[in-house]
């Protein structure tokens, strides 16, 4: 019996956790061209076995839990061989790959097979295909060439070098543990590629590779910058790395996984002599590439001069937090970097060898980029009399169900662009660094603007008196609280004419605020479009905000006049009835106000409304907006809806919100119809639902959360009018989507936009099945310019997270009267000159698809345990359940576990069972998304526009934390005993976990074998990481004694 490195310990231990597991099988395929001998080959695969024992042996582990080798007789490679050469073309290409595919996704038993398996296979007369598959536990790098060097002496029948003995590393030396410790200790938090949030990292999942080739020159001046550093090409290499890791993830602090070998010398024979160390990357604001690459040669050569120390015992040091059935590496690490010679090929007499695939059918990695470097090209490049330059290749493995391959091309293609810039600008700030050829940027800039019309600036009043002028007797409004009277286009416009030519009687004209302080109805609508007629700007005061806020209104945009209505309080200095002000008006013309008529000239780029918005110190601000914004918007609106004159949209909307311009502009624009209905007709659904019926709604606009609402009454089935549904204002949940499309035959389209761009920016029509996740806000609106950037205003690739900046003629001036905010919002646009962005503080990516994914505001992102959070989609997975009207998830500060997540259920029923939600939400969710507290309200507590009140939601319900728990049975009892025996504890309660405690994967197998010698019962690796409590244990024992069954893999 041989005792194991701590390599090798590590490998037994992750196959035995998971028998199934084929992330450490590694496959070579080789094509052979000549006249193969197949006995000859397999009798010189038989001879290295017989010289590295290694090849002839099993694993196995003592009572200890202590792993093994011994060499057994009988043991040695496995060997197949098959013929497909009857086959041609397609269909003989596809049994090729499922026999080698077959053959490498098969898991090896390292108790009873030895770690190397042979498949050849004939495909032609003199052609065959040679698959090895190899089990890390017996092979590394180096192995590869030992192994086809001497196949290769063997089969051609020379001699072979002296055989060297395979050594084991040396053990750990405590200065170099404490190296780690300082090194790693506090723990970064772990990276968050690109990708799909919800796939649990560590996780093994089907791998698959991308390759790009490294051009020879930039190797070239790889290794000229490195040996002006004082380094490696290594180290240049891995700090590009760095830094593209860096502006994908926006992460300074994080960990890079690098596989290592720890041979005393590359002859050494065939055997396992890995390590893998982790390299802590610092990156601050102000590096420069070429200072950036001195820290990490720092890093590299501690962490080198420290790499016999298993990386086990290393993680057993920082102990990380384990959940998920994974162990301490997989939640650390996210993604790996190395650099290794091409793979070694076979040299056999008169046989042609190419090398085809070389990988494993699976990974615990998410994303590992591995630079080969190919020896042969410089040999070549030197018998043709060249100077030798170096060749290389990149290749990215990825877990296919966590990245996309479109992703993982965009990496290969942004590190060597970066990787280029970088060396010719060192000196340069690694942020500004450019990663994008000129083709990539062209590609972004392109999907960064909707469709470009050139268009004529104009006013909203030119635009509706263009649709009175054209139908003057169609329906205009539909007024529910007048027994749903109905006023044509000619009553409407001579009623705002009149009205219009009041104020400018008052000397009110362009630049002037005109406040409306008017309830949902006609006389709103009149007053609109009469402040507009004489060149003023309105403000819409909502009559039910709290007088403390409507003064603050008043008082911040200063209006020249105030027009309320009886029951709206008393008149005061600058206030007018608008009743009293119609009957003045009644005697005046009615014909439309000109230029001439006006105090001063209607042009484009005048006010045309003041909107507030709620500020994040608490303090509203007055957005001012212009004809020429919201005219464009409308216009473009209209050309990119199928709305028509026969349409009728019913104006759900807050006066006080910008969501109304919507409402009321698109139709009295299109000719077509709006109904109005009573104030505060949306706290009366049954009303609401009841007018939409009675009035042949066939628009509705609205935020999400009301149309889930809507879409939980019985009548909505009877709504066969309806035809379009645009949503806004929050986040458009998966299942609220696909309800929509159960119910309706209707065209559901979902927008994003912040009152400063004026209602809407984007937009994305809602077609298939959604999910559970949150729906794409999808492309940039005509005319309008959507950025993704980071901190430093640079373009982001797709996947990764970037803050939306808008563009383009629909933007506000700026913020009434505070140009510090105005500054701070509405900067320069770097890629147009002279023309203006608004930065929005909200985050997004732009999918392969080319979608905008929304994912909430920069200052309210939400972490916990390290992990970043996107509540949209733990509201959808939440509200999936059938017993869940609604959810809201917040993350709430803790004080005896940190920060955890929270869940707000609106019952769809009279009661909601909380046990059954939170099972369901396991299920759908990682670990580290499933809220630690479930709370149950009435309803969503909302704000004035419709939106989410997140601050008036009550306290959660208290989490529950596990206090210590006397164990209770007589197992419970034993293992807590055991427990302690290995901490050194004098007290291990019931609900103590074996990791928090302190555990890894030398104590994992020795609990295991303290557990089978105790109990009898065979418990498997697996089972612990799941189940790691003695609770749990002690209930999977008794059941495991009970049926007198094994529990191996769970």
């Amino acid at each position: 019996m041989t005792s194991l490195s701590a390599g090798q310990r590590r490998i037994w231990f992750l196959q035995t956790r998971d028998p199934e597991d084929t992330t450490l099988n590694s496959c070579a395929v080789y094509r052979l061209r000549g006249p193969v001998d197949a006995g000859r080959l397999r009798a010189a695969v038989d001879g290295v076995a017989e010289r590295h024992e290694i090849l002839r042996s099993t694993y196995d582990s003592d009572d200890e839990g202590e792993p093994f080798r011994v060499v057994r007789e009988g043991i040695g490679p496995s060997w197949q061989e098959l013929d497909v050469s009857e086959l041609t073309g397609s269909s003989r290409a596809r049994r090729l790959e499922v026999l080698v595919r077959r053959a490498a996704g098969r898991p090896f038993d390292p108790t009873a097979e030895a770690p190397l398996r042979c498949l050849l296979i004939r495909t032609d007369v003199e052609e065959y295909i040679f698959a090895l598959v190899i089990h890390a536990i017996g092979w590394d790098e180096g192995s590869w060439t030992v192994f086809c060097d001497e196949v290769s002496h063997r089969y051609n029948g020379t001699d072979l070098p002296t055989a060297a003995a395979a050594q084991n590393a040396s053990g750990a030396t405590e200065s170099g543990i404490e190296y780690w410790r300082r090194t790693l200790r506090p723990l970064p938090q772990p990276l968050e590629l690109p990708g799909r949030v919800a796939v649990p990292a560590g996780s093994a999942s089907q791998a698959a590779r991308r390759v790009r080739e490294l051009p020879g020159d930039l190797m070239a001046r790889v290794e000229e910058f490195a040996r002006d550093r004082g380094t490696t090409p290594f180290t240049v290499l891995l700090a590009a790395y760095d830094v593209l890791l860096h502006r994908y993830t926006a992460a300074t602090d994080f960990l890079v996984s690098v596989p290592v070998s720890v041979r005393e010398t590359d002859s050494e024979g065939i055997g396992y002599f890995g390590n893998s160390v982790l390299l802590r990357a610092a990156v601050r604001p102000g590096d420069t590439f070429a200072g950036f690459t001195d820290t990490v040669r720092d890093a590299v050569t501690g962490a080198f001069a420290h790499r016999d120390i298993g990386i086990d015992r290393v993680v057993r040091e920082v102990n990380p937090e384990r959940d998920g059935g994974r162990d301490g590496l997989e939640q650390l690490v996210r993604t790996e970097f190395g650099i290794r010679s091409g793979a070694a090929r076979f040299a056999l007499d008169g046989i042609e060898s190419t090398l085809l695939e070389f990988g494993s059918p699976s990974t615990r990695i998410p994303l590992s980029l591995t630079v080969v470097m190919d020896a042969s090209a410089e040999s070549a490049s030197a018998s043709a009399g060249m100077p030798p330059s170096p060749v290389a290749r990149l290749e990215a493995e990825y877990q296919v169900d966590r990245v996309e391959c479109e992703i993982v091309e965009q990496v290969l293609s942004n590190y060597v662009r970066l990787l280029d810039s970088a060396l010719a600008e060192p000196g340069r700030l690694i942020g500004d660094l450019d990663m994008f050829g000129g083709q990539d940027r062209a590609g972004i800039l392109e999907q960064s603007h909707g469709e470009l019309v050139a268009t004529e600036p104009t006013t909203l009043v030119a635009l509706v008196e263009r649709r009175v002028a054209a139908t003057p007797t169609a329906t205009a409004l539909v007024a529910a609280a007048e027994g749903d009277r109905e006023y044509d286009y000619d009553h409407l416009d001579r009623r705002a004419n009149r009205l219009a030519h009041w104020l400018i009687r008052r000397g009110i004209g362009t630049e002037d605020v005109v406040g409306l302080r008017l309830e949902t109805s006609v006389e709103f609508v009149v007053a609109v479009l009469a402040v507009l007629k004489a060149g003023a700007a309105y403000l819409p005061i909502d009559p039910a905000y709290p007088g403390e806020r409507i003064d603050l209104l008043a008082a911040d945009a200063r209006p020249v006049l105030m027009l309320r209505r009886s029951g709206t309080g008393g008149a005061g200095d600058g206030e007018a009835d608008f009743d009293a002000a119609e009957r003045e008006a009644g005697a005046l013309a009615d014909h439309a106000p000109t230029d001439a008529d006006r105090v001063r000239p209607l042009r484009p780029g005048n006010l045309a409304y003041v909107i507030y918005t709620s500020g994040s110190t608490g303090t509203p601000k007055g957005v001012p907006v212009t004809h020429a914004a919201i005219a464009e918007h409308v216009e473009g609106f209209r050309a990119q809806w199928g709305m028509t004159a026969r349409d009728r949209l019913l104006q759900s909307s807050s006066i006080s919100f910008d969501a109304s311009l919507l409402d009321l502009f698109v139709t009295l624009t299109l000719g077509a119809c709006l109904v109005i209905p009573k104030p505060d007709a949306f706290r009366d659904i049954p009303y609401v639902a009841d007018l939409i019926s009675r009035c042949g709604v066939t628009v509705l606009h609205m935020v999400p959360s009301l149309l889930r609402t809507f879409l939980m009454l019985p009548e909505v089935k009877q709504w066969r009018a309806l035809r379009h549904v645009p949503v806004g204002g929050e986040a458009l949940h998966g299942e609220v989507a696909d309800r929509f499309a159960g119910v309706f035959d209707a065209e559901l389209r979902n927008h994003y936009g912040p009152t400063e761009a004026v209602v809407s920016a984007t937009h994305l029509t809602v077609e298939g099945p959604q999910g559970t996740r949150i729906v794409p806000i999808g492309h940039p609106n005509r005319n309008v310019y959507v950025y993704l950037l980071d901190e430093r205003l640079h373009l982001v690739p797709a996947g990764v997270v970037g803050e939306i900046y808008l563009g383009g003629e629909q933007l506000a001036r700026g913020y009434l009267r505070r140009p510090g905010a105005t500054a701070k919002r509405f900067v320069a646009d770097p890629f147009r000159p002279e023309r203006r962005l608004y930065r929005t503080g909200d985050l997004a990516r732009r999918n392969i698809r080319g979608e905008l994914e929304f994912l909430g505001r920069a200052d309210e992102q939400v972490k916990v345990r390290g992990y970043r959070i996107e509540l949209g989609e733990v509201e959808a997975a939440v509200a999936s359940h059938p017993a869940v009207a609604q959810c809201v998830a917040t993350a709430v500060p803790d004080k005896a576990i940190g920060t955890v997540l929270a869940a707000y259920v609106v019952p769809a029923g009279d009661a909601v069972d909380i046990d059954a939600v939170r099972a369901h939400a396991a299920m759908t969710l990682p670990e580290y998304m499933v809220p630690a507290a479930f709370t149950v309200i009435d309803e969503i507590p909302l704000t004035e526009h419709g939106k989410l009140a997140r601050r008036a939601l009550p306290p959660p319900a208290p989490v529950s934390v596990e206090l210590y728990r006397e164990p209770v049975t007589a197992t419970e009892i034993r293992l807590a005993e055991v427990f302690g025996e290995l901490f050194g504890r004098d007290r291990v309660g019931a609900g103590d976990s074996f990791f928090d405690l302190g555990g890894h994967s030398l104590l994992a197998a020795r609990l295991l074998a303290r557990v089978r010698a105790e109990f009898g019962v065979e418990i498997g690796v697996r089972v612990l990481f799941e189940t790691p409590t003695v609770t749990g244990l002690a209930a999977l024992v008794e059941a495991a004694a009970a049926r007198n069954t094994p529990l191996e893999v769970g």
